[in-house]
């Protein structure tokens, strides 16, 4: 008997396979909803690792090894670790083809840049991709990853050449950064040459072999594991460890997610009982047929049972499969746009599925029983009466509303009760949608965190003084002088002064180490943009190389430097001496700075550089400056850019002072860092023009004597007087004299080498000055401001950290700055232009970031750090505070949305349900209308008039409502 009615039901089955195929359709969608928010949720944290392997590379512990071969056993050996993939260093090179003496090595502190070959297994592994061109594949080809070729200044185009120690090599491909993205990614070959070439350039070779975690490995402290790997390996200067992918902690939003599972399934249980409840009701005149075909109530209910359960494991199955299909294929979109894999399908999706699926089973089970426990009502005995006279006019609403009122008030009511509650559910999710979004906003308006870039080397702070020798007198020929100390900017330039520019350092204060030459290059910028979850960039301008002068200076607040710095407290709390930020004048900051200046300040005046804001912090005694005050002129000095006609050479090796070394030696061959007299004169020779002489024999003799005549006359019949000195003067005279009449040329002037020694000594004297000695821009300080905490919290956005002494000016004010240092250069090296390496330009070398709620499941926080701390940045983070605020709105957003989309889709549901069961309620009414003449276009006037009421109710969804309802009512017409 039990295969006889098991092979009845797949025959009904069969022969009713289009009502079937729709029932299964609609069971379908349930449970592709129930498993796409089970693979949501189980994927979001998968999704968010696999961003950072994408940025920082699927590797998690790598070794270097320059002494032989062989990798290490202990890590090669270990049970967490897969094999290992290989990259190979052979050789290494400067940036900006620096060169190579032993005295630039020395004091130079640039990252080399490693020359090598990678394995096909190693690029995957790392997700490096190529930005344009391809792989070298001949001997003369190499392929480099952006950020080397910006650091090596040669090219950046396809088909560019690049030489690597006299060999010239054709740029074949770009590839997107990864050495100044990854973790100790400087330590891998930025440019990759083919195997064959490596080994005829090997020099120092260095082997690199990266590991993966294996695929059962979850801990949640990667850290301690890699610190146990690197303590058993015995190694700890040539390990690196992936603290990018492996530090960060992921948001799983395990609490929405749960909700979600829950709504959604619920969701899909109502709706799926309702499909078969439904289905169940068409099979009762088959089910009466059956038993007066001698079936038992028992074999009806097993017949209707196995029907469910194959209409529900064929939905389960291809509902699942579907969903599961459609995500593995938005993975792949995903792995095709993005470049990052991590769908996977754990075991807990199917068994949740299958846990709905039981519980229709018996959800369907318990429908089955209590349909059977009930007779079905053949009609109503309630009696309505109707007072007014049906007339054609009043016949369809009379007709409708007569036909409503067969419901009973009472359940009429709870019909519109329900309705309006899931209405005012939806309007209040809404309103919680746009209120949580609107605080959201409002909250996160500011900047996540703020990241200023720092060189490498740091810059004592220090003033150069004016060291004067004034001309006191002349006595028996002899020039007798007065030595005294000038701080820049307070003394005009006087060839006979003979200035001289002396370093003093200030003590107990951090060193500089942000300039704008050492700012971000379109490598940085364009790596940022890419960043998901990013919502916005804002560039600025920091400053803590540059040092500041003002009128009155207190000069005895520096300490002479020898070289080092000398401790003053704690070097923890050590704080800058000056700081600059120079903002884009708007009105939000000037808002914030008039405030805290008391309402002094002139907004043209402030956004044209002429005036500023100078915040003044205690000194390491606790007292504050007393010259610096209101109305001071502010100098911002020269940065120290290396002088190839003095011996200044300071112990610190920026990077702008090694490209001014760089580009002096270039310029003139034979300089390194000492005077050499002869290069000297030869290139001020051979460039100096006569305009430039005559100016400086001009201003020489205007400043010390305009005719040795007058020394003749004074001191002749006296014992002062020398003859020899006389004549010498005289003959000098003269020649220039004869020079300024066009008698005689540059060479026969530069014969007499007392002539060009003092040529030459006052073109010296005069870079050095403007160069070292005057300022590069000077601005009105209209404000001083004391620090405080107060202040601290208002700026904090703007300014990274503030020093005993911080401006905040306009960028017209310091792209002044950059324009004249350039200047300086370009006219006392007689230049028309200078090289780009070496021009100082208004680039950013500070960005502001504010990140949206993509970040929350992109890993944009972590991404950002990781990556721009490899990039040189220093990073002050504002983002936990915010990072929970995301994710308590998403959070909310989710869970109104899901609450509104639950409330809609419940409502829709139940009201069709009500829709369908009345017309089956009025089915014999309508019928004998339609036999008693009335049209269709009546009777389904008839039934929309009621659906149009009861819309009413949830207005916010009445057309669609309604166009559901006139589509099922006129299906029903239809068949009466």
């Amino acid at each position: 008997m039990n295969s006889e009615l098991i092979a009845l039901t797949f025959k009904g089955l069969c022969r009713r396979w289009r009502e079937v195929v729709r029932v299964v359709a609609v069971v379908m969608i349930s449970f592709m909803f129930v498993t796409g928010v089970l693979l949501y949720s189980g994927n979001m944290k998968k999704w968010q690792t696999a961003i950072n392997k994408q940025h920082f590379g699927n590797w998690f512990v790598m070794f270097y090894n320059s002494t032989n071969k062989s990798e290490n056993d202990v890590i090669k050996n270990h049970p967490y670790l897969e094999q290992a993939v290989t990259a190979v260093t052979v050789r290494s090179i400067e940036p900006l083809s620096v060169d190579s003496d032993n005295t630039i090595e020395a004091i130079s502190a640039t990252d080399k840049i490693m020359v090598g070959t990678m394995s096909d297994e190693f690029i995957k592994m790392g997700s490096i991709t190529m930005e344009q061109g391809h792989m070298p594949e001949m001997d003369n080809e190499v392929a480099a990853d952006r950020n080397t070729l910006i650091e090596l200044g040669q090219g950046m185009n396809i088909g560019d050449i690049l030489t690597i120690d006299d060999t010239t090599y054709t740029i074949c491909g770009i590839i997107n950064s990864y050495t100044n993205v990854w973790q100790s990614g400087n330590r891998l070959p930025g440019v990759i040459v083919t195997d064959t070439q490596a080994d005829v350039i090997a020099d120092e070779i260095t082997y690199i072999y990266a590991y993966r975690l294996r695929d059962f490995i979850s801990e949640t402290d990667y850290n301690t594991m890699y610190q146990c790997i690197a303590s058993e390996s015995g190694i700890r200067n040539n390990i690196a460890y992936n603290s990018g992918v492996y530090d960060y902690q992921s948001w799983d939003n395990e609490r929405v997610n749960r909700y979600m599972y829950m709504l959604i399934m619920i969701i899909g249980i109502v709706a799926v009982t309702y499909q078969i409840i439904i289905y169940n009701r068409s099979r009762n005149n088959v089910r009466f047929i059956q038993k007066t075909l001698g079936a038992t109530s028992a074999q009806t209910i097993i017949i209707t049972f196995l029907e469910n359960v194959v209409i529900l494991g064929i939905s389960a199955i291809a509902g699942s499969c579907i969903a599961l299909g459609a995500g593995k294929v938005i993975c792949l979109v995903l792995e095709h746009t993005k470049g990052v894999t991590f769908f996977r399908i754990d075991k807990d999706i199917y068994i949740k599925v299958i846990i709905m699926m039981v519980i229709l089973v018996v959800v369907s089970i318990i429908s089955i029983l209590l349909s059977g426990c009930h007779k079905k009502k053949q009609g109503s005995n309630r009696t309505v009466k109707i007072t007014g006279n049906l007339m054609k006019k009043n016949f369809i609403i009379n007709t409708a509303t007569r036909l409503m009122r067969t419901n009973g008030i009472i359940v009429n009511i709870l019909v519109r009760v329900f309705s309006f509650v899931m209405a005012v559910i939806t309007v209040l999710c809404g309103i919680g949608i746009v209120t949580s979004y609107g605080n959201y906003k409002e909250q996160c308006s500011t900047p996540d965190c703020v990241n200023y870039m720092v060189d490498n080397v740091s810059t004592v702070p220090c003033i150069y003084y004016d060291s004067l020798h004034e001309l006191i007198k002349i006595e028996n020929g002899i020039r007798y002088t007065e030595n005294s100390r000038v701080i820049p900017g307070c003394n005009e330039f006087n060839i006979a002064d003979g200035h001289s520019a002396r370093a003093y350092y200030f003590s107990g204060f951090k060193s500089g180490k942000s300039g704008i030459y050492n700012s971000a290059n379109d490598d940085i910028i364009n790596n940022l943009k890419q960043i998901e979850g990013i919502d916005d960039i804002f560039y600025g301008y920091y400053e803590t190389t540059r040092s500041f002068t003002w009128d009155n200076m207190n000069i005895n607040i520096t300490t002479n430097g020898v070289g080092s710095e000398t401790e003053g407290g704690s070097s923890e709390n050590r704080k800058y001496m000056f700081a600059g930020e120079y903002v884009d004048i708007d009105k939000e900051i000037f808002d914030i700075l008039n405030e805290c200046a008391g309402g002094k300040l002139d907004y043209n005046a402030l956004k044209e550089g002429t005036q500023s804001v100078v915040f003044l912090d205690a000194d390491n005694n606790g007292e504050y400056d007393d010259t610096m005050k209101d109305g001071v002129t502010l100098n911002l000095n020269n940065y120290y850019m290396g002088n190839p006609f003095y011996n200044i050479k300071s112990f610190y090796m920026d990077k702008y002072t090694v490209a001014c070394n760089k580009f002096f030696t270039d310029l003139i061959s034979e300089y390194r860092y000492t005077i050499d007299s002869k290069d000297m004169y030869e290139y001020i020779s051979d460039n100096i023009s006569r305009e430039q002489i005559i100016e400086i024999v001009d201003e020489y003799l205007r400043h010390t004597y305009d005719d040795p005549t007058d020394y003749y006359n004074m001191y002749l019949n006296t014992d002062d007087f020398d003859q020899d000195y006389y004549e010498y003067r005289k003959a000098n005279y003269d020649l220039y004299m004869a020079y300024k009449r066009g008698e005689v040329s540059k060479e026969e002037l530069f014969e007499n080498l007392s002539c060009k020694g003092e040529v030459l000594g006052s073109w010296y004297s005069k870079y050095t000055y403007y160069s070292l000695l005057e300022p590069a821009a000077s601005t009105n300080v209209a404000k001083v401001i004391i620090l405080t905490d107060e202040i601290r919290d208002k700026l904090k956005y703007y300014v990274p950290e503030f020093g005993q002494y911080t401006i905040i000016g306009s960028t017209q004010l310091l792209q002044k700055a950059l324009d004249n240092q350039n200047n300086v250069m370009k006219k006392y090296l007689f230049l028309d232009e200078l090289p780009d390496y070496v021009t100082l330009k208004l680039r950013p070398n500070q960005f502001n970031i504010r990140y949206n709620l993509k970040s929350s499941f992109a890993a944009t926080d972590n991404v950002v750090r990781s990556y721009l701390k490899t990039a040189g940045f220093d990073t002050i983070s504002y983002s936990e505070e915010k990072n929970l605020l995301r994710q308590r709105t998403i959070e909310s957003l989710m869970s109104y949305g899901v609450t509104a989309f639950a409330a809609i889709i419940i409502y829709m549901i139940v009201s069709m349900i009500i829709v369908k069961n009345r017309l089956e309620k009025y089915r014999s009414r309508l019928k004998l209308l339609s036999d008693t003449g009335a049209e269709k276009e009546q009777l389904v006037k008839i039934c929309m008039y009621e659906c149009i009421r009861e819309s009413l109710w949830f207005i916010v969804l009445m057309p669609l409502e309604l166009l559901i309802c006139l589509v099922i009512v006129k299906k029903f017409v239809n068949r009466i």
